[in-house]
């Protein structure tokens, strides 16, 4: 698992070892935000009320393509739909359109089966 280590040992240190260093990671992202802006970056608006924001696609370097697939993997039709798209630090992109509040407001209840009582 480790080089030309392929015992069972080596490879429980080798993950071990992953391990411990994300937890490292994590722990220090948590404590210091600013160390984790500047590892991970933040999130980068694209559009905002239907407008694009070219110098932000142009600093995040997405094309108006790949812009414009991830608008119509979200169900939009067309950019002026669009309230804001995100560019996560994770590299997705967030997309909300004019429609999103009424989605959110829209509560949804599970049917559930009723039983009867058997006593």
């Amino acid at each position: 698992m480790v080089g030309s280590n392929t015992s069972l040992s080596g490879g429980l240190v080798a993950a071990t070892t992953l391990f411990f260093m994300n937890f490292i990671f994590k722990f220090l992202n948590y404590k210091f935000p600013k160390l984790s802006e500047y590892v991970q970056g933040h999130a980068i608006m694209l559009i905002y009320k239907g407008h694009v924001i070219e110098a932000n696609l142009e600093h995040a370097k997405v094309g108006m393509n790949e812009l414009l697939e991830a608008v119509r993997e979200h169900g939009v039709k067309s950019i002026d739909d669009v309230d804001l798209a995100i560019l996560e630090v994770d590299g997705n992109i967030s997309v909300l359109s004019n429609d999103f509040q009424n989605k959110s407001q829209t509560k949804r209840h599970r049917n559930r089966k009723r039983t009867k009582d058997v006593s």
